[in-house]
């Protein structure tokens, strides 16, 4: 029996190695990559593509392998919270969203194209009226337009189509709410949970340092950054990621000063487990609950920041987002009121959805909770 055990953990640990190798190398290689493209080849990909892969690789790495270690906690979890009909709700509204963003642009046009022939038509079962002055008749000439189904949902002052700036909008919203969270959500943990564990100094040095980035007010630094280095989606993904970490390394320090010295913990240090270890093996799984929730609960905030910088003027221009259609629909909204209605109304729902999401999964986390 114990043979068996000793060749079980050699195999366990032979297998760590090679996936922690294989890790390194694709990390290696998309750094490599990053730099041809910066000084030798250019536009490989974007920057925001190098972010989705880096990302991908991360979770793949360690997010797949702690979901799987987790699965019978999950499914009861999961248990628990569709008995919630508005998270349920809300989990149904995102999923929608997640497949609009990927299929809408194979069925709607380009998104920036330009008609000034079709501009200002209503949605589709609206009729307005519009006076034109005639230079030759020195008169007002009335006439009514009638939404077509060309442009379901109409289209703004350029004769851009409202419908496939929505689905434009719908992709830069999430890129910027997931990726962003997902960067703060890695950053917090890691400081979090290793400022808990180590203790002393360490302690002392990151809190500190994070109560240092929490005196800044997020969103004017977000804008200062944004001003000084110029409006790009893949800058704005990382800055926000990069300045938002700040509540969750809280959170989780909070959470994971009971849990190292549990007896768990206790119990992999006499066995000579290292720190590293510990930290990804043993505290980070019991706190998962806890990151679920908070990037549940974050993605919002961080999808209205981005349609604020747009609405200012600071957004992506290459890019149609919500906060950008907003801010075309708010400079004629006694003319053209549907521009600004249709952003509006899909802000309005993700929020509410992610919301609902997060509080049916907090609930669902809580043992206190009558569910």
């Amino acid at each position: 029996m114990t043979n068996r055990l000793k060749s079980t953990r050699s195999i366990t640990r032979k297998v760590d190695r090679v996936k922690n190798l294989a890790f390194i190398i694709a990390m290696v290689l998309l750094v490599t990559t990053l730099l041809l493209d910066i000084f030798v080849i250019e536009m490989i990909f974007d920057l925001l593509t190098y972010l989705y892969i880096a990302l991908g690789l991360l979770f793949v790495r360690y997010g797949i392998p702690l979901l799987y270690a987790s699965r019978r906690l999950i499914q009861y979890y999961w248990q628990r919270a569709i008995k919630n009909k508005l998270a349920v709700g809300g989990l149904v509204f995102i999923l929608l969203l997640i497949l609009l963003a990927f299929i809408g642009p194979l069925f709607t046009v380009d998104p920036t194209a330009v008609n000034f022939d079709e501009k200002n038509l209503p949605p589709l079962g609206f009729t307005i009226e519009e006076s034109v002055y005639k230079i030759e008749t020195k008169q007002f000439i009335t006439s009514r337009i009638t939404g077509t189904s060309e442009h379901p949902l109409g289209t703004d002052d350029k004769g851009r189509d409202l419908l496939a700036m929505i689905v434009s909008g719908t992709r830069v919203s999430l890129q910027v709410g997931l990726f962003a969270t997902g960067i703060a959500i890695i950053l917090g943990t890691l400081i979090g949970v290793s400022a808990a564990y180590l203790g002393g100094k360490t302690d002392n040095i990151l809190m500190r340092f994070t109560d240092i980035m929490m005196t800044f007010p997020f969103f004017l630094l977000l804008v200062f950054i944004v001003f000084i280095f110029g409006p790009n989606l893949a800058l704005i993904v990382i800055v926000i990621g990069l300045t938002g970490w700040t509540g969750t390394a809280r959170l989780i320090r909070s959470e994971s000063l009971s849990l190292r010295t549990r007896e768990f913990v206790m119990a992999s240090k006499a066995l000579g487990a290292s720190d590293r270890r510990i930290i990804l093996s043993h505290l980070i799984p019991n706190v998962i609950s806890l990151i679920i929730v908070i990037a549940t609960l974050s993605i919002p905030g961080v999808i209205l920041a981005e349609a604020a910088l747009s609405f200012i003027g600071l957004g992506d221009p290459s890019v149609a987002s919500w906060g950008m259609i907003l801010k075309a629909g708010q400079q004629n909204l006694d003319t053209t009121w549907w521009v600004a209605v249709a952003p509006g109304i899909m802000l309005f729902l993700t929020v509410l959805a992610f919301n609902f999401l997060g509080d049916g999964l907090r609930d669902a986390f809580d043992p206190r909770s009558n569910i």
